[in-house]
This record gives C-alpha cells, sequence and structure tokens, in this order.
C-alpha cells in the first residue's frame, strides 16, 4: 500500500512537471507568441512557471525517485514479518481447534464411561436387592419347613404342610427343589415318613447353599 501511494505521488509530480516543462517551453521554433492586442480579455492567464523552480522540482523528483527504495525496502520487511506471523497465528489457531476437538472427545468419552459406571452400579445394587429378597423368601421358606416337618411329627394336619411345601417348590432350586417335589407326592400318598425325610433333605440343602 505504502509502494503504492509512493508510486502515485511520484507520477502525478512527473505529469506537473511535464506540464510546467510545456509551459516554459518555446513554441513555433524558438518564438514565442505574443496574445492578439485586439484579442478581447478571456481573464488572467496562468503564471508560467519559473525554469529556476522546475528545475529545483526535477531534482527534487530525481531524490524521491532514488530514495524510493529506502521507504519500500522496510516497509516490505514490515510486510513480510507481518505476514510471518500471520501464517504462524493461523497455525496456532488450528493447533489450538485440533487440540479443543480432542478436547470435546475426551469429555464425551468419559461422560458414556460415567453414565456406564453408573448404570452398572444400578444394576449391580439391584441384584443385590433380588439376591438379597430372594435370600429372605428362602430362609422364610425353610423355616417354614422346619415348622411343617415338627407338624407332621405331632400328627397335624397335612393340608397345612402342603402350603407350605408348595410355596418352597416356588422358592428352591436345584436338589433342593426335588426334594420338595419328592416331599410332596410322598404327602399325597399319605407318606408321611417319607414325606419328613424328604423335607429333613430339602432343608439340609438349602442350608449348605446359603452359607
Amino acid at each position: 500500500m505504502a509502494c503504492a501511494a509512493e508510486s502515485g505521488i511520484i507520477g502525478a509530480m512527473w505529469t506537473w512537471l511535464s506540464t510546467l516543462v510545456v509551459a516554459v517551453t518555446p513554441t513555433d521554433a524558438g518564438v514565442s507568441r505574443r496574445p492578439d492586442a485586439g484579442a478581447p480579455d478571456a481573464g488572467a492567464a496562468p503564471r508560467p512557471a519559473d525554469a529556476a523552480e522546475v528545475e529545483r522540482l526535477r531534482a527534487r523528483l530525481f531524490d524521491l525517485a532514488a530514495n524510493t527504495d529506502e521507504v519500500v525496502t522496510p516497509l516490505k520487511k514490515r510486510l513480510a514479518d507481518l505476514e510471518a506471523r500471520t501464517v504462524e497465528l493461523e497455525k496456532q489457531a488450528r493447533q489450538v481447534e485440533a487440540l479443543q476437538k480432542k478436547l470435546d472427545r475426551t469429555a464425551d468419552e468419559l461422560a458414556a464411561l460415567k453414565r456406564e459406571v453408573a448404570e452398572r452400579e444400578e444394576q449391580r445394587k439391584d441384584a443385590e436387592r433380588k439376591a438379597a429378597e430372594q435370600k429372605a423368601r428362602v430362609e422364610a421358606v425353610t423355616r417354614a419347613l422346619i415348622v411343617a416337618d415338627q407338624q407332621l411329627a405331632s400328627g397335624a394336619n397335612s393340608a397345612a404342610v402342603a402350603e407350605t411345601l408348595k410355596a418352597a417348590e416356588a422358592s428352591y432350586t436345584g436338589a433342593a427343589l426335588e426334594y420338595v417335589r419328592g416331599a410332596r407326592a410322598a404327602l399325597a400318598n399319605n407318606d408321611l415318613s417319607s414325606a419328613r425325610k424328604l423335607i429333613g433333605l430339602a432343608v439340609l440343602e438349602m442350608q449348605v447353599m446359603t452359607r
């Protein structure tokens, strides 16, 4: 921009200087024209420039042209420095943008991990709660079976014992469940001895399993 301004100034001065030179240059092979005495006055004629002034301006113009490099070179260097600085800033901006994207991805991954941990913790608590509830039911059923065995030993009504065995069948698993089913079948056949034996085995199996 400074170079363009300098060139514009020099060009304008060259134009003006050329005009002045023409103004003081004799015409018609060295004979200056004199205004026609009879011609009407069309206004004051422009004052011709002094030849010494023209020479002084010409010298000044040459000085400006010679010193252009002294003015332009520092400006070019400054411009190059600014362009290099701009490139470096743009590079840093891209690095910051890339880092920000990486931080955003890390934050998203961390949030997802936290959600997964929270979900697994909730599942663990739910499993523990269900296990505790199951254990409580099994323990209650086991105590009821012990009471049922005592009832059978005392000759109590087998209908109440059948309900207890039905509840145990809904809560027991594995070998204990098979013993309970066998006890129900024996009780249905009025085989109280076999029913008591199988109840005892079911209770023992569950006690081993729940230790």
